[in-house]
């Protein structure tokens, strides 16, 4: 047994627990969780001066965007980052496979524990069958020509099946309300697995929520570029998340990412619709991509469920939920630490269906824990840092 002590712990299922003790096996399975040191040991006793939380959970990552860490350019809006990554995601395998082992041991030295990860192909499965973290890898499809969704679909099923031969959970996603045609939808809809979670981008952009009101913009613009046609596009709806929401499937945990120009009126409508909605923000992402943050106190004013993502390499300088939570409280500053770890552990946890092993302190989970040093005032500060305890 080990007895893990630390100014501050925090169990995110219940209030923080000042010079608390968590009691863990060899195997870093949770045994108790005690709000003093009162009747140990003191030999016996780590003592972590700073806090304790459990492991991070990082609801969306491109981890085969990998490669492109400082090659793309920074605030060119979704459509200029888009353009860009088409014409330099290609590389060689052997540079492709060594990035993304690279940012998996980053990930996991920074404390994540489990991921919702982003996958267009397979680059990513053997690393993901031989990680310590657990992946849920989110097969994303792109398809805004209805006659080639089929086909589109079909490969999705056939990545499908290769992750299940290796024992890894997946899910069939739509990758944004733009870049899929409504017979993809219906596919995505149709074969969905009621447990299975999924995701979208949403509203990363503010020409996404024009291009479902007028069919104009930067997007369309773009799609017009690829040479795709709009001829049957109906722009007619007051936001692109009012106009898509219903093509979902709601029978399972559907996750919003990004959410840069989400209003309250979208979060209503969300709330009413879906059984099970989950908002992810990834503010380096949006900082890099949009240079704007996400209005997140609409998020807390509506008790929504929040998570955190880290985005790629290819949109962020460091695969760290930690900086993004250090973006979040210099933004807003009146958000406790308390709940931005809810958002970066448990929140993510339930998201991903995996609640049961991570996310908390509660007796027979082994969810890691991770000590935050140099905090300021209660939280964290630039000079904060991730030591990975289990």
């Amino acid at each position: 047994m080990r007895y893990l002590s630390a100014d501050i712990i925090f169990p995110i299922y219940k209030t923080p627990i000042k010079n608390g003790v968590i009691v863990i096996d060899d195997n870093g399975v949770i045994q108790e969780l005690l709000s003093s040191i009162n009747g140990i040991d003191e030999k016996r006793i780590e003592f972590f001066k700073g806090a304790l939380c459990p492991g991070f959970i990082n609801t969306h990552c491109h981890l085969e965007l990998s490669h492109l860490k400082g090659k793309i350019s920074e605030h060119t809006h979704i459509d200029g980052f888009v353009k860009e990554l088409q014409t330099k995601r290609r590389d060689s395998e052997g540079v492709i496979f060594k990035a993304i082992e690279q940012a998996d041991q980053e990930m996991w030295q920074n404390g994540i524990v489990a991921v919702g990860d982003i996958s267009n192909g397979n680059a990513t499965f053997q690393s993901k069958s031989r990680s310590k973290i657990y992946y849920h890898t989110f097969l994303e499809l792109f398809g805004f020509n209805p006659n080639q969704a089929l086909e589109v679909f079909n490969r999705a099923k056939t990545l499908e099946a290769e992750l299940t031969n290796n024992n890894l959970p997946s899910s069939i996603v739509p990758h944004s309300p733009y870049s899929v045609s409504d017979q993809l939808f219906k596919l995505i809809k149709s074969e969905h697995k009621s447990q299975s979670p999924i995701c979208i981008h949403n509203q990363e952009n503010k020409d996404e929520n024009t291009f479902y009101q007028t069919g104009e913009g930067r997007l369309a613009k773009m799609l017009e570029s690829f040479g795709i046609s709009l001829n049957n596009w109906k722009p007619e709806h007051n936001s692109s998340l009012q106009g898509y929401i219903k093509k979902l499937p709601n029978c399972s945990n559907v996750l919003f990412v990004h959410n840069t120009f989400t209003s309250s009126q979208d979060i209503d409508f969300a709330l009413k619709t879906i059984e099970n909605p989950f908002w992810c923000f990834c503010p380096n992402a949006n900082q890099y991509i949009e240079n704007t943050l996400p209005n997140i106190n609409l998020f807390i004013d509506k008790n929504a469920k929040c998570t955190i993502g880290t985005d790629s390499l290819a949109s962020n300088y460091a695969l760290s939920i930690l900086d993004e939570l250090k973006v979040i409280s210099f933004k807003f500053p009146k958000i406790e630490l308390a709940t931005l770890l809810k958002w970066a552990t448990l929140n993510g946890a339930e998201f991903l269906g995996i609640q049961q092993t991570f996310g908390s302190f509660e007796k027979e989970k082994a969810p890691g824990i991770n000590w935050i040093k140099n905090l300021e005032n209660d939280t964290v500060s630039s000079t904060s840092h991730i030591e990975r305890i289990i």
